[in-house]
């Protein structure tokens, strides 16, 4: 059969595995029934490098070197995104930084997470295993680093074009010696965390075949546990180009999760290649809606916290901001790395109103610096929402300061009256 489907944004079924996989990566779940959208899901780096390679995809010339400019926009990407969700590994991160990146004969399964867009731009078989190769040959080329970018190309490829579960599942087990009569059930009980291509690669297209429907192969994906991220990811890139679909209650998630560069990118890729483009999602306030879990920071964002006086971040928000955001012990007013601290537990709200109004202020001088402002003082300072969010009512207007979307509610009916 050569029938292509692309009446579904190509890439977001990827991105989505990864997203509703990223809360599991780290402590799995072996149930299917678990909430499939969450606050706190976010792409990782499997999306970054995901997009990365999509990019050269829309770049490379005949010309080119391939692994030269492959090299050079994945080592950009992640100066761009340099703490995603999840961080990067170990070996990878060292590649990312080094002054003369080679090749370290990886088997890992990030070869098999990058390259769906493959999949989704060859125009033969041969050429999505060729182009494949050269995806994973720039980091993982230990030969099984290449089978598993290569398995799970040649997987979205033929789920494209019209093979049927049968037919891809016989070219995999034929080609690349990967055992795919087993079940999700049979896998589950004894699975776990497996970094290597032969440890994810054959469970994700197991879990594809397994299922009925885009959900269900997220909802299997994500069972199996193990790198949970990476498997729904690889899952996902096969099942959405298998069954033409995706729920748009999922594309819309993802697509609110993107920033406008990676959300672009997205779009030059489907309109490249024929696929559907993603609409601009509708947001409240725009994109200014600071999520309820945060882990990472793209470069320009700024963690707003509550604090006391004395700077002794040791709960909370500011415990977070201390470990992860560059809070500094003893500074418990302003600008500390990439966090901004607001004290709460000085007095009643009428002391908080300076700080907040000076934060305003700060924000204003730096528009280039985005403000994800948390609920501060709604935990342990004790306040209420309704307390606490009238004194942001100045922010409403500048662009980039983020509020809860407990808080917009409460300002939008306080302007109301």
């Amino acid at each position: 059969m050569t029938t292509d489907h692309k009446s579904y944004p190509a890439l977001i079924g990827t991105i989505a595995g990864d997203t509703i996989g990223s809360i599991y990566e780290f402590n799995n779940t072996k149930r299917t029934d678990f909430e499939l959208l969450q606050p706190g899901m976010n792409y990782t780096d499997d999306s970054l490098m995901t997009l990365a390679v999509a990019d050269w995809l829309l770049k490379r010339t005949p010309s080119d070197d391939d692994a030269q400019l492959l090299t050079d926009i994945m080592r950009r990407c992640a100066r761009q995104y340099p703490c995603p969700m999840g961080g990067y590994g170990g070996r990878f991160f060292k590649w990312l930084i080094s002054p003369s990146p080679k090749p370290y004969n990886s088997w890992g399964n990030g070869s098999a997470m990058r390259v769906s867009g493959v999949g989704y731009a060859a125009d033969t078989l041969e050429e999505a295993l060729r182009l494949a190769e050269i995806s994973a040959a720039v980091t993982h080329n230990h030969p099984e680093g290449i089978k598993g970018a290569q398995a799970t190309a040649a997987a979205i490829f033929m789920a494209r074009t019209g093979s049927s579960k049968e037919e891809i599942r016989n070219y995999i087990e034929q080609t690349f010696q990967y055992n795919l009569r087993r079940t999700c059930d049979s896998i589950r009980p004894t699975y776990h965390f497996d970094e290597s291509c032969q440890g994810t690669v054959p469970e994700a297209i197991v879990a594809f075949l397994n299922s009925h429907d885009f959900e269900s192969a997220m909802r299997l994906a994500v069972s199996l546990g193990g790198d949970s991220d990476t498997l729904a990811c690889i899952t996902g890139g096969i099942a959405a180009a298998y069954y033409n679909n995706i729920p748009q209650n999922i594309v819309d998630f993802v697509a609110n999760n993107l920033p406008a560069d990676l959300f672009e990118t997205v779009n030059q890729f489907c309109s490249q290649y024929g696929y559907a483009t993603l609409s601009q999602p509708t947001r409240s306030h725009g994109d200014r809606i600071t999520p309820e879990h945060i882990r990472s920071l793209k470069p320009n964002e700024v963690f707003v916290f509550g604090s006391n006086l004395a700077g002794a971040h040791g709960g909370g928000a500011a415990r977070a901001a201390l470990n992860h955001f560059g809070a500094v012990w003893g500074q418990g007013v302003g600008r500390q790395g990439q966090s901004y601290a607001i004290p709460t537990m000085q007095g009643g709200v009428e002391t908080i109103k300076p700080f907040v109004d000076d934060f305003i202020e700060y924000a204003r001088q730096h528009p280039d610096d985005r403000f994800l402002v948390t609920r501060i003082g709604c935990g342990i300072a004790g306040f209420t929402d309704e307390e606490i969010a009238p004194l942001f009512r100045n922010a409403m207007n500048v662009e980039n300061i983020c509020l809860s979307s407990i808080w917009w509610s409460l300002l939008n009916d306080i302007g109301k009256r």
